[in-house]
């Protein structure tokens, strides 16, 4: 049973310090990265260059899997990371494994897009503060539960609302299964209390709660599975609104480093 999966007494056969070539490890000794803010936009990463607010820290130093290996970028003149991640929960784990590994990095700022199960509006911020543990990560960093706590909802809204921007509060529903979010299953998990869905939340917590890292996530309100389902800016975003939303996490970075 997946349930049963959480083994906190016997050693990893495999490690980030196994996996992580030697080189890379010794070059990233150079830098020092506090905080990471990952994105999930490749487009979002091509502006920020393009408007020179990011930098390469070391051209041979690289991180990602087979199908890609990305640049770590950093805010030029901090020591705040900004990296590129694949969508999906063994992406986003993976990566936050290795971050800690090479920084020693203890701070991770995740942000990216959800869709609606309730009346949300479009673009509208959701600071989760539960998760629906609708997947299978997780259970191999935590005890199983239906529900995991997202330990930095109420700092991440106190900085929002030193910021002045607006946001909604709620439990979100993470899954594995974007083409599986079924009427009966979106139903129930609104019963609970959801009021979002998305494919991070609840397994990023529990990797950072087995060592001991800060977690600080935020999503906003893409397509819409209210009704129907209604796309609205999923995968169709102006480069400004998505700008918008790396400067909130850029603020929250500033706030925790």
């Amino acid at each position: 049973m997946i349930t049963e999966t959480f083994d906190n007494k016997s050693r990893p056969l495999i490690s980030p310090q196994q996996a992580i070539r030697p080189q890379d490890l010794e070059l990233a000794c150079n830098y020092s990265i506090k905080v990471c803010i990952v994105t999930f936009s490749y487009k979002l990463i091509k502006a920020l260059l393009e408007d020179e607010i990011i930098e390469i820290i070391d051209e041979r130093l690289k991180i990602g899997s087979a199908a890609a290996q990305n640049p770590i970028y950093r805010v030029k003149d901090t020591e705040i990371g900004v990296i590129l991640c694949g969508i999906g929960a063994p992406m986003a784990a993976a990566l936050v494994e290795e971050l800690r590994v090479l920084f020693d990095c203890r701070k991770f700022i995740f942000f990216g897009s959800c869709g609606a199960l309730v009346d949300i509006a479009e673009s509208r911020i959701v600071i989760p503060y539960e998760a629906y543990r609708d997947e299978g990560t997780s259970y191999h960093y935590a005890k199983a539960a239906d529900f995991i706590t997202v330990k930095n909802a109420e700092k991440i809204a106190d900085i929002m609302d030193e910021i002045d921007v607006g946001y909604v509060v709620g439990k979100t529903w993470t899954t594995d299964a974007f083409y599986r979010e079924t009427e009966e299953n979106k139903n129930k998990r609104v019963a609970q209390g959801c009021i979002c869905v998305e494919m991070e939340c609840s397994r990023l917590q529990a990797v950072c709660d087995f060592y001991d890292l800060e977690l600080y996530q935020f999503v906003y309100a893409a397509d819409s599975l209210d009704t129907t389902w209604c796309r609205r800016i999923l995968g169709n975003m102006e480069m400004d609104a998505r700008l918008k939303y790396f400067y909130v996490a850029w603020e929250i970075a500033k706030r925790v480093i």
